[in-house]
C-alpha cells in the first residue's frame, strides 16, 4: 500500500509539472489551498495556476506558478498566505503544549513540517 501510495504520488507530480511546462517554465512553484492561492494572486500579479491532478488527498489544491522578486525569498513574499506564527525546534515532548498556545492566540489552521534528518518539528498557525 505505501508503495502505492508513493508511486501515485510521483506520478501526480510528474504529470502536474509536465501540464505546467506546457503554458511556461515554472519559476516558483507552490501548492496551495484555494484560499491561500488567492491570497497569493493578490500578493503577486504574475501567477498562474493549475488544479492538480493526482492522489485524493491533493484533491482541491492548486499547483501556482508564481513570480517572485529576485532579491526576496519565499518568506518574505507570500509565506503570510500559509502561515503568521510558527514554532521551531519543537519535540514530542513540548508538541500538544505548542499546539495549545497557538490555539490560544487565534490559530486555527495547524501545521506541522519535520525533516526526515531531525527529531524536531516546525509547527505553523494561522489566524482566519
Amino acid at each position: 500500500m505505501k508503495v502505492f501510495l508513493i508511486a501515485a504520488l510521483a506520478l501526480s507530480v510528474i504529470f502536474n509539472l509536465y501540464q505546467l511546462s506546457i503554458s511556461q517554465k515554472p519559476a516558483n512553484l507552490l501548492i496551495a489551498n484555494s484560499s491561500q492561492a488567492e491570497c497569493i494572486k493578490n500578493l503577486r500579479s504574475s501567477t498562474s495556476e493549475a488544479d492538480i491532478i493526482g492522489p485524493e488527498f491533493l484533491s482541491g489544491y492548486k499547483a501556482l506558478n508564481v513570480s517572485l522578486n529576485s532579491k526576496a525569498s519565499f518568506s518574505e513574499e507570500v509565506s503570510g498566505c500559509y502561515f503568521d506564527s510558527y514554532f521551531g525546534n519543537v519535540t514530542v515532548e513540548n508538541l500538544a503544549d505548542k499546539v495549545r498556545f497557538l490555539r490560544s492566540t487565534g490559530s486555527n489552521s495547524i501545521t506541522f513540517f519535520k525533516d526526515a534528518n531531525s527529531n524536531e518539528f516546525i509547527v505553523y498557525g494561522k489566524s482566519k
